[in-house]
């Protein structure tokens, strides 16, 4: 059963820090978690993962506090107290569970090479993965170009762009968008 993720994360080109992770399975659950843990300054430092990325995460602001991040127009804190806020070693354990439950798991996401590297490190180094969770995951840009289609003829995602989640679902709507014109 496939099981379509992406994840969210901060690279710098030395470290892969994971931010969040979205998985959807083909039987309809869903596994949605933001890390408690990641380097938030680094985040903040990077202007396209503060417009695209910070605006779909779990956040508070501290009204009358003398925080600079904390003003209305700044980007707040992670709220920690969210409960989709997760340590690492809780999300690794959500998603084992996750993919473990899952008859005959293979994950599938858009771009897989970095998503499938921040979901391993959640162990830490890749022999470390947990038996029975996939060694790697199957891409499906390169699924979609073996079927002849573009990023041009491939279905948009309206919105919730670089949420983990809602880019999960997306990546299924993909995947059975390629698997309806494969199967003509």
């Amino acid at each position: 059963m496939r099981i379509f993720y992406d994840t969210e994360f901060i690279d710098d080109g030395r470290t892969i820090d994971l931010i969040s992770i979205g998985m959807v399975a083909e039987d309809g659950r869903e596994l949605y978690a933001v890390s408690g843990e990641f380097n938030v300054q680094k985040l903040k430092a990077n202007p396209w993962l503060v417009e695209n990325v910070w605006s779909s995460l779990p956040t508070r602001r501290h009204e009358g506090t003398r925080c600079a991040d904390c003003r209305p127009s700044g980007p707040g804190h992670l709220d920690l107290n969210h409960p989709d806020v997760r340590s690492r070693a809780q999300i690794a354990r959500l998603v084992a569970d996750f993919i473990l439950t899952t008859p005959d798991p293979q994950l599938w996401a858009y771009y897989s090479a970095y998503d499938h590297v921040a979901l391993a490190q959640l162990w830490g180094p890749m022999i470390n993965l947990p038996a029975g969770i996939p060694m790697q995951s199957d891409d499906i840009v390169t699924a979609a170009k073996l079927a002849g289609l573009t990023p041009r003829n491939m279905p948009k995602q309206a919105d919730g762009h670089h949420n983990a989640l809602a880019d999960a679902r997306h990546n299924r709507v993909m995947a059975e968008y390629i698997d309806s014109v494969t199967s003509r």
